[in-house]
């Protein structure tokens, strides 16, 4: 079966020579796109994700192999034309509900909260994935098993998905002429960022806009979009911002009386909350920023040795993810879970240095609107 990891190996320098390209010319351009503390976020989220991605895309392979080998009627021959354009039309029709799901339902919304919460909308926030998306959205790849899609083929579509999705994330790249609204583009996937009333709920395609278009999800961009999520935003912290959204619907879960709201508020609408707790811990209504909310770094009131020591901790974390990405296929358990560790603990190194100190009344399971819930 085709490596994964090797896949996003052999990707990672364009990434990055995207990102520095990206960097330089909002420099020329003097657009503020970029700052140091939320881009290195952003990129410690896709370390952990791809660091945990060992175990449970690992995982999740192996299932969609065995459906297709023990469950689907029928398989597609892998090296035949029309298996790579029927499955890319069910990739993506499948993807268009996985991710519309992840912004309607509570526990999805749990795992993909990650990549919107930045402000920024650059190169990196591609990069800020949510490390059990995957892991949660792997029933509905099965369809794609059971339709007969060889797993080889499911991987390279999956990968390439992704890989296409990573350009659309700037703001230097206005509307692009003659395919707006027939595939995925930066003015498109702005809107799916925003924050916005008018935008909410809009453009989940991810490479093509038609699915948006027939289920009227849709929408051009217009005024300026303002990025970042309304509820529960993370600060720079790359392992809680995986846990934001969660940590708040456990809390109302346990404040709430009924049995019944403790147990269906996971699959209600994202941002459904239980009566009593709603009325004993309202949150306060949204108001859409005319600035970024979340600036402050621990290097503001410490002196820029924090930034350095956090620079340093996540050099080493890069390090040690790409040995083990590297190396998955050789690693037996332990070195795995010791790399993985290790990783993790150097993250969370890079957030302590970047975090400032919280003020003591902020709360980070009430999660008031746009203010920073960890």
């Amino acid at each position: 079966m085709l490596d994964n990891n090797a896949l996003v190996a052999a990707a990672t320098p364009v990434f990055l020579v995207m990102i520095a390209a990206e960097a330089w010319l909002a420099l020329r351009r003097r657009m503020k796109a970029y700052t140091l503390a939320d881009s290195m976020t952003s990129m410690a989220c896709g370390i952990w994700t791809v660091t945990l991605e060992v175990f449970t895309k690992s995982a999740m392979l192996l299932a969609y192999g065995w459906v297709f080998h023990h469950l689907a009627p029928w398989q597609s021959a892998p090296d035949s034309a029309w298996t790579w354009i029927w499955s890319f039309l069910a990739f993506d029709f499948v993807y268009y509900w996985a991710h519309r799901w992840s912004h309607e339902i509570n526990f999805l919304w749990a795992v993909h909260a990650p990549h919107h919460q930045s402000e920024e909308f650059n190169l990196t926030t591609a990069l800020r994935q949510g490390a059990f998306q995957d892991a949660f959205h792997a029933p509905l790849f099965m369809l794609l098993a059971l339709l007969g899609c060889p797993p080889g083929v499911f991987i390279i579509q999956l990968t390439l998905s992704k890989f296409y999705q990573f350009w659309i994330h700037t703001r230097l790249v206005g509307r692009v002429p003659l395919i707006e609204g027939i595939l995925n583009t930066p003015s498109a996937h702005r809107v799916h960022h925003a924050v916005n009333d008018v935008y909410l709920d809009r453009n989940y395609g991810a490479t093509l806009m038609l699915w948006d278009r027939l289920f009227g999800s849709w929408i051009e961009e217009g005024e300026e979009c303002v990025y970042g999520v309304r509820k529960g935003a993370p600060g720079w912290n790359a392992i809680w911002a995986q846990f934001a959204w969660p940590a708040v619907m456990w809390h109302d879960a346990l404040r709430t009386a009924r049995w019944r709201d403790k147990l269906t508020l996971w699959f209600r609408h994202t941002g459904w909350r239980p009566a009593d707790v709603a009325a004993a811990d309202p949150w306060p209504p949204f108001e859409l920023p005319t600035g970024r909310i979340y600036t402050a770094t621990r290097a503001s009131t410490r002196g820029t040795r924090w930034t350095v020591a956090a620079v340093l901790c996540f050099a080493a974390a890069v390090a040690l993810q790409n040995h083990l990405i590297t190396h998955a296929a050789t690693l037996s358990l332990w070195p795995k879970l010791g790399l993985v560790g290790a990783v993790t603990a150097a993250l969370l190194l890079v957030a302590y240095c970047l975090q400032p100190l919280a003020p003591a009344a902020t709360s980070a399971a009430s999660a008031p609107a746009r203010t920073p819930a960890g």
